[in-house]
């Protein structure tokens, strides 16, 4: 979720305002960051990573088909790529997105359906010039794959929407659920809904996001082994999104390690946050508004370099970026 652009906007838009300013607890539930140098790379700039904001990147199973958010400052839309030869294809809109704003598509881990954020009407009944009034919320929505193609999407049960403001996401391999709730007075807490002889059961929040951090964007491993997400609250004096990575140890699960990389500073340039496994669930991707560093004085030559990049996607706003999450695998569980 991009703290800063399209979904906080639309945040405001369907509930009371979003308080950015979350208290710190970055104690001791908090284990030591990985002191590892791991430099995020771009993910395909100026076909994927453009000149809007782009981000939420999710995989099929296979790792050929992409489904991602692009956004204005006011509306997104989910589109979907192919990987041929190598390279990603032109991305176009995706079967059952586009009629109301999308964002935030999270696949099942094999590939037969997909949940997304959408503020279409919550009562399917009411359509284009109707003169009733449609509730706008931003509420999970399920599409199955269909042949293939995708079914018309369904809004997820109650048990899952548990309230007007449902972000992110991200579905383990037993079916279970996991999401961001936003409050009516803006506290964002992760929550997980299991699945259960067909059934999703009531949500309950996580254990570590108990609400006084702004917790956002989970994403889970297919088999449920450890958990990354997003917060703004949990570095002191620092507003912005950056990442964390929790494991399961048994029915619990273990202390909170911050995502330390390259250009991930304290009070760092960059919002960080979606994070989705690649296909191997081993690489993270995610969204970002960082840039490349630029040095002056420079050459001509590197002053049209620099203004190819801006014009295919180097503007600061949002993209797609990557890398692998095994060193911090590793360290979490090492403490």
């Amino acid at each position: 979720m991009t703290g800063m652009r399209i979904w906080w906007l639309l945040c405001f838009l369907i509930c009371a305002p979003i308080a950015h300013g979350q208290s710190n607890s970055s104690g001791a539930s908090q284990g030591a960051a990985a002191p590892v140098a791991v430099s995020p790379q771009i993910f395909a700039p100026g076909v994927i990573s453009g000149p809007a904001n782009d981000g939420s990147p999710t995989f099929t199973p296979d790792g050929k088909t992409l489904f991602f958010t692009r956004s204005t400052a006011t509306w997104g839309v989910i589109l979907e790529s192919h990987l041929t030869r190598d390279k990603w294809s032109e991305p176009q809109v995706a079967p059952f997105s586009g009629e109301y704003s999308d964002s935030s598509p999270g696949m099942a881990p094999d590939g037969s359906f997909i949940l997304f954020v959408s503020l279409r009407p919550k009562d399917s009944a009411v359509t284009a010039g109707s003169s009733q009034k449609p509730e706008r919320v931003a509420n999970l929505w399920r599409s199955d794959r269909a042949g293939s193609g995708w079914s018309k999407p369904v809004r997820m049960p109650d048990a899952v929407n548990i309230g007007p403001s449902i972000w992110k996401p991200s579905i383990a391999g037993d079916g279970t659920i996991y999401f961001v709730s936003i409050d009516a007075k803006g506290g964002k807490r992760l929550y997980t809904a299991a699945f259960k002889n067909g059934i999703y059961q009531q949500a309950q929040p996580l254990s570590f996001s108990d609400g006084t951090t702004a917790d956002v964007d989970p994403e889970i491993a297919p088999d449920g082994s450890f958990l990354v997400f997003c917060s703004s609250g949990r570095r002191k004096d620092d507003p912005k999104d950056h990442l964390y990575i929790v494991l399961r140890k048994g029915s619990e699960w273990g202390p909170v390690t911050a995502i330390r990389y390259e250009g991930d500073e304290q009070n760092g340039s960059s919002t960080d946050d979606e994070p989705h496994l690649g296909a191997d669930h081993r690489t993270l991707y995610f969204s970002s508004d960082r840039s490349v560093r630029v040095t002056f004085p420079r050459s001509a030559e590197q002053a049209r370099e620099d203004l190819k990049r801006l014009e295919l996607w180097d503007n600061s706003n949002s993209n797609v970026w990557f890398m692998p999450v095994t060193p911090w695998l590793n360290a979490a569980a090492a403490n």
